[in-house]
């Protein structure tokens, strides 16, 4: 965050309940722009029509577009790790019990971004993106949730490039669902999702495990 944004978000306007929703509406707007639109179709008109205000209105939040695509970004990514964080934090017998939550959990949270999923996947590597500018660090912090879970959970965590490796995997095949697939795949996306974990970070028969478990089982529809 710059200087200026901090300034403005510190103020005393920024603290009252109006403010406040101001603010939240031209984040709402800005969603739906950038995830019509993309960072290079997002544009402060756009921003303003959308969220029904007045430009000097905007510049009480925002200096730019660009600045409220980058709140939304940040926004969108620590959404995805708190996620990960509240599932692994939750106790379970055996680490593979939290594979089905954590990936229909992230693929029900990427399916209800709507179009915003969409540019984030375009702007992957987009280097003006903040999507690509802040990916690496984002994925970074998701590999160490993983290797701080399976330590947690008596499990000798894979090195770094296995954990980079499998985070990159799920990413891809999560846009990939929100882009190209029906809800009605998702235990398809979750199958393949799952083996891809445990190919990376268990054993064959932790796989067989993560069959048997109910859990798991009404996921994929597997039971009569």
């Amino acid at each position: 965050m710059n200087e200026r944004a901090a300034q403005r978000r510190g103020s005393p306007a920024g603290k009252n309940g109006k403010a406040e929703a101001t603010r939240a509406r031209i984040l709402a707007a800005g969603r739906s722009v950038y995830g019509e639109q993309g960072i290079h179709g997002t544009t402060v008109q756009r921003i303003l029509k959308e969220a029904g205000i007045s430009r000097p209105t905007f510049y009480k939040y925002f200096a730019s577009s660009a600045e409220v695509i980058d709140d939304i970004v940040q926004s969108c990514n620590a959404e995805v790790e708190g996620l990960f964080l509240k599932v692994f934090a939750q106790p379970q017998k055996a680490f593979y019990d939290y594979l089905p939550m954590a990936l229909s959990g992230y693929l029900n949270w990427g399916r209800s971004l709507g179009p915003l999923m969409t540019a984030r996947f375009r702007e992957l590597h987009d280097l003006s993106s903040p999507v690509s500018r802040y990916r690496d660090a984002h994925n970074q912090r998701i590999v160490t949730i993983l290797h701080d879970a399976m330590q947690a959970h008596g499990r000798t965590p894979p090195d770094g490039l296995a954990l980079e490796t499998l985070v990159q995997g799920i990413e891809h095949l999560g846009y990939q669902f929100c882009a190209e697939a029906e809800h009605t795949d998702m235990p398809r996306y979750i199958t393949v999702m799952a083996r891809l974990c445990v190919s990376m970070l268990g054993k064959r028969e932790d796989w067989d495990a993560m069959l048997a478990s109910p859990f798991f089982s009404r996921l994929m529809a597997l039971e009569a």
